[in-house]
């Protein structure tokens, strides 16, 4: 596939100027990009500029599943959310945690792997259309979905790689779906055990950028957040 756009790149007439962006450009990528792009002009941040500063980032200490499940009602409970989108790290987790809104009477729309092309769109759509407005989803979708109107992104379960290490990258591109248009956004973390709390501290350092911890059972703190 790299060879065939690569051929097809060099095809293009040569007054044409080609723009690369991504919130992340992994060396891989970027070496690839060098090679089809001439002469380019390379435009980087640094690091700890990567995060947006309109969005606030928090974590929420618990214990199990139904515990997080309980914080994630707390937050919904004790502030004014137009459209959510959470992320989880399994299908399993993340069809759990559909039914279990479902069945509280939230709306709420799945994203995963094993859907088709068509009916991922669909999901997309209609959660842009304000029919759902909750999205649970996989990493799936955590690049290129640009929804106006979600105020708060929750980390049901924090990214890691296949080796169980912190996925830096993800995480900045998940937490990047609120807080866009100049708008204000909030990014919530689920910390259930010390291997996830080191994992949170190890994104913390990454991105030189403070995590705050939230009591998810004072409500006048979560209240106090979304200021």
């Amino acid at each position: 596939m790299n060879i065939s756009v690569s051929l097809q790149c060099r095809m293009l007439p040569k007054e044409c100027q080609l723009l690369l962006f991504s919130a992340t450009f992994e060396d891989p990528v970027l070496k690839f990009a060098k090679k089809i792009v001439t002469d380019p002009n390379i435009i980087k941040l640094a690091r700890e500029q990567l995060t947006l500063e309109n969005i606030k980032q928090y974590y929420v200490l618990c214990t199990e599943d139904e515990d997080k499940y309980q914080a994630l009602v707390n937050i919904y409970t004790a502030i004014t959310i137009a459209q959510a989108i959470i992320f989880c790290q399994t299908r399993k987790t993340a069809h759990w945690l559909t039914s279990k809104l479902t069945g509280d009477g939230h709306r709420v729309a799945l994203l995963s792997g094993e859907l088709s092309v068509e009916q991922r769109t669909n999901v997309i759509q209609r959660f842009r259309d304000g029919k759902e407005k909750v999205l649970v989803t996989t990493n799936v979708c955590a690049r290129g979905i640009d929804v106006e109107q979600v105020s708060i992104v929750v980390n049901f379960d924090l990214p890691v790689t296949w080796e169980r290490e912190p996925d830096c990258e993800t995480y900045l591109h998940r937490i990047g779906r609120t807080g866009r248009f100049g708008k204000q956004g909030l990014a919530v973390n689920m910390v259930d055990s010390r291997r996830s709390l080191a994992i949170l501290h190890r994104i913390q350092s990454h991105f030189n950028r403070k995590i705050h911890q939230l009591d998810s059972r004072d409500l006048e703190q979560i209240e106090s957040i979304a200021y």
